[in-house]
């Protein structure tokens, strides 16, 4: 009894923490386009972005213990993972600039589906039939959730935000083997600094260096920084209590989330074919939790 106390409470922990980093990220896709509407520019944005995520965590790294130093190979694999990180923040936050916050959103959330996939075809964790098909149904209550006019649908902004959700898998497996060495404030530490150096670089070198020229703008540079850093360091704190798979299609409470903060902020609305489909969404994600629940 004991034992399986203690791995209730260490699944419980991890649904808390992926929950807590749904409800942080969810805030991040608004803000930045905040930032983008008050003129700053997408260069700027992610620059900022990652010299946030540096400065909170490395913070936070001194208060909690952990040392800057790690292992050549948690080093690499942080390093790699840095490399993912830095297509994904560009596709993500740069697709806003491009399409509607919901549609980005969409598109970017079709990971959890593609990293079952790789787990599956790596033999981590199989897919029985069930779970494909509820992970199908929670892909379809998103289309209906989040999907836009057809009108509004921007090639350069589908491909940014397709970009972006292939290479979150690739930041996800890189930082489960950085963990193998590392903790996770220290990977996450070494994939911002990565990701701010490259983008300051060259928005130094392009000459793309934008503020915002209003307060909301301002406040929106920074909660994208503060919302990606705090978020992502508590998803991937969450592996260590639950599987990546299961970890990432809980974190589809993000979307629905951030289009309840598109609502509230940038004015969108919500039909009521898409509300069923939240519904659906919510429905399918107690389903996959209860397939998973000995994942």
């Amino acid at each position: 009894m004991p034992a399986e106390t203690g791995s209730s409470s260490r699944q419980a922990t991890g649904i808390l923490l992926v929950v807590l980093s749904a409800i942080l990220t969810a805030v991040v896709p608004t803000a930045a386009k905040l930032a983008l509407e008050a003129g700053a520019t997408t260069l700027t944005v992610l620059s900022a972005r990652g010299l946030i995520a540096v400065a909170v965590l490395s913070l936070a790294m001194v208060a909690t213990g952990p040392r800057f130093a790690i292992g050549r190979e948690a080093l690499m694999a942080c390093l790699l993972a840095g490399i993912a990180y830095l297509f994904m923040a560009y596709g993500y936050i740069g697709s806003v600039a491009y399409i509607p916050v919901s549609l980005a959103v969409l598109i970017y959330f079709t990971h959890p589906l593609l990293l079952a996939l790789v787990a599956h075809l790596r033999g981590t964790e199989r897919l029985n039939g069930r779970k494909i098909g509820i992970a199908i149904a929670v892909l379809f209550g998103l289309t209906l959730a989040l999907g836009p006019e057809l009108a509004v649908l921007d090639p350069v902004g589908i491909a940014l935000a397709v970009l972006a959700s292939v290479a979150v898998c690739g930041l996800i497996l890189f930082a489960v083997e950085a963990q193998k060495g590392a903790s996770s404030i220290q990977v996450m530490v070494y994939s911002s600094l990565v990701t701010s150096v490259v983008f300051s670089a060259l928005a130094a070198g392009l000459g793309e260096w934008s503020i915002p020229q209003s307060a909301s703008g301002w406040i929106g540079l920074a909660l994208a920084g503060l919302g990606s850093a705090a978020g992502l360091l508590a998803f991937f704190a969450a592996f260590r209590h639950i599987s990546p798979v299961r970890a990432t299609m809980i974190s589809n409470l993000e979307p629905l989330l951030g289009v309840l903060i598109a609502v509230a902020v940038l004015g969108e609305r919500l039909q009521g074919w898409q509300w069923l489909g939240v519904g659906v969404v919510v429905a399918g994600l107690v389903l996959f939790e209860k397939a998973s629940g000995k994942a």
